[in-house]
């Protein structure tokens, strides 16, 4: 029951893996030509075997030679089908494994902001790098093993036809030592999914080490880490010994039940000469066969395990690229230019049960420049991440120029829309690429323009390759500072009209912060720009400033209309200055 599930889902995912390479189809067409020339040739090989070893014992030699001369060129012929079906299949494995991987990416984007947080890195990382590459190679493994399992089935039918009994045996023996094997490999299976999963949590602990490396040695916390470390290794270690474990009991019974067959297999064949069922050249050449009935076997195991292996990959692929994870979804409307003016209507949003925005509502103007202010945790950040739609509003509507941003497509709403969060992300690219990511036509300049407007301009003229310069991962070869001023420079050049500064300043010193802070007054009047800040300073000149508390928007006004009546506001800028 257990084996018929199992090729119902490895027929259900090979139908799923077509769509990696159905673009090489020609490729395929061959293969399926090639494996069947293989398959037909090696039910011939062991008849023409049998009549050979038939020659030489009854000494009729002039037959052999012309016997083995027959093999010797099927065998020739075999030889070339392999050479041209490995080499067209590992053109085709490659192919199949960049498509695979390329699509993992694809939908890996497409799934929603607050899934990725839920989820280790190492999970997506796992997924995207080594069961994709798994998928490939352990169906270039099945096929293989397929081949080789077609070759050596052809001596059942030759055994069929030197005595019936013999084969009996065979069939028996084969059935019995195939239903140990499947028991010890369904065990197996289970015991590396577990694996793969912990796993998962390694890589996702690796990575995190590697990029936290200079707060690991400032906090003096690589004890801590080792010691995290050690244990999620040793609990894959375990996992590992348990699977050997598995193995060697299992090889120990099918080594004592394949012992006792061979034994059997003696006393058959003596018992079936001895009745004159069975003359002593067939015993032999039975005898020469039973090695290939052992590698049949053989086969067959390691058929079964690549089957689970390769259902386990395409299943953990499959889950990244169906609907296991949430996606964002792209079917709203295309729009070109959206003016700015933004509408809050009774929103409401929590990450878990406790709410972190309760139905706010509130306006901003086309080209109105407004500040967010209030307390860590009191749902500013969340206002624009709803406004992006890098989370899924859940309760009432965002309008922007009274369009519904549900009915907008993310590629429009984002075109129009740049947000800089408070640590943005730089590639390991060079600047120029990091600049241009959003704006592959961007001309130098306008590129030399928005980084003078952040103060990031003489930086890059003083690095070695200029705007050439790789940066590193995650910018590591620049300052906080200047690594906030490439991303403001970078969602410059966007062109978007309306931009979103998430504790885009924060890391800037006092001059910098200023320079920026002009730049970013300086915008142009018809762009809608939101800022969320914890110092004040940086919103007091904004058209208007929203008091955020607790996920309500406690208050609405200028600095000085706010200061004078809003205690919230007063207290916060007061602690800031």
């Amino acid at each position: 029951m257990k084996l018929k599930k199992d090729f119902k889902e490895l027929k259900t995912n090979l139908k799923m893996s077509w769509y990696f390479v159905r673009e090489e189809k020609l490729y395929f067409v061959i293969l399926v030509i090639l494996s069947m020339m293989l398959a037909g040739l090696s039910f011939i090989i062991p008849l023409f075997s049998a009549q050979l070893l038939l020659k030489l014992t009854d000494g009729l030699l002039r037959n052999l030679m012309l016997v083995a001369i027959i093999i010797f060129f099927i065998e020739i012929l075999r030889n070339v089908i392999l050479y041209f079906f490995r080499k067209i299949f590992e053109l085709y494995s490659i192919s199949a494994t960049t498509n695979a991987q390329i699509k993992m990416f694809e939908e890996t984007l497409k799934i929603k902001t607050i899934v990725v947080e839920d989820n280790t890195t190492g999970m997506f990382i796992d997924r995207i790098n080594n069961d994709t590459e798994d998928i490939i190679n352990t169906f270039s493994n099945l096929c293989s093993v397929f081949i080789n399992m077609i070759s050596n089935i052809g001596v059942f039918l030759a055994v069929f036809v030197i005595n019936k009994y013999m084969f009996i045996y065979f069939v028996i023996s084969f059935i019995i030592i195939v239903m140990i094997e499947n028991k010890k490999n369904n065990i197996c299976y289970e015991k590396t999914k577990k694996l793969r999963l912990i796993d998962e949590r390694k890589t996702g602990l690796i990575s995190e080490i590697v990029r936290g490396l200079q707060d690991i040695k400032l906090l003096n916390a690589q004890a801590g880490i080792l010691r995290k470390t050690r244990k999620q290794l040793q609990d894959i270690n375990n996992e590992r010994i348990n699977i050997v474990k598995v193995v060697s009991n299992f090889q120990l019974i099918s080594g004592v039940v394949s012992n006792l067959f061979d034994v059997l297999f003696f006393a058959l064949g003596c018992l079936l000469v001895h009745l004159n069922s069975l003359t002593i050249a067939n015993f032999v050449i039975l005898y020469t066969y039973k090695s290939r009935v052992d590698n049949l076997l053989n086969y067959y195991n390691s058929f079964i395990m690549y089957v689970k292996n390769f259902n386990l990959s395409a299943t953990r692929v499959f889950e990244v690229i169906g609907d296991t994870f949430d996606k964002e979804s792209d079917d709203g409307k295309n729009i070109n230019k959206l003016s700015g003016k933004i509408e809050f209507k009774d929103v409401s949003f929590a990450y878990s049960k406790d709410n972190v925005l309760n139905n706010i509502s509130f306006t901003i103007n086309p080209g109105e420049k407004i500040g967010f202010v209030g307390s860590s945790g009191s749902g500013k950040s969340t206002i624009l991440k709803l406004l992006t739609k890098l989370y899924s509003l859940e309760e009432g509507k965002i309008l922007i120029d009274e369009k519904d941003i549900n009915n907008i497509s993310n590629k429009s709403l984002r075109k129009n829309i740049s947000l800089i969060p408070q640590n943005p992300y730089i590639f390991n690219f060079s600047v120029l690429d990091n600049l241009k990511i959003g704006n592959l036509d961007a001309s130098n300049d306008e590129i030399i323009e928005s980084c003078k407007k952040v103060n990031i301009y003489d930086v890059i003229m003083k690095l070695d390759d200029k705007f050439n310069t790789f940066v590193g991962e995650g910018g590591v070869t620049l300052s906080g500072g200047e690594r906030q001023r490439l991303a403001i420079a970078r969602t410059l050049l966007t062109k978007s009209n309306i931009i979103l500064f998430d504790e885009a300043t924060s890391a800037l010193d006092n001059v910098t912060q200023d320079k920026v802070q002009r730049a970013i007054y300086g915008l142009n009047k018809e762009k809608t720009v939101l800022i969320v800040a914890h110092r004040l300073s940086t919103v007091n000149k904004c058209d208007r400033i929203a008091v955020v508390d607790k996920g309500n928007i406690v208050d609405i006004g200028t600095h000085k209309e706010l200061y004078a009546r809003c205690n919230k506001y007063k207290q916060l800028y007061d602690l800031d200055m």
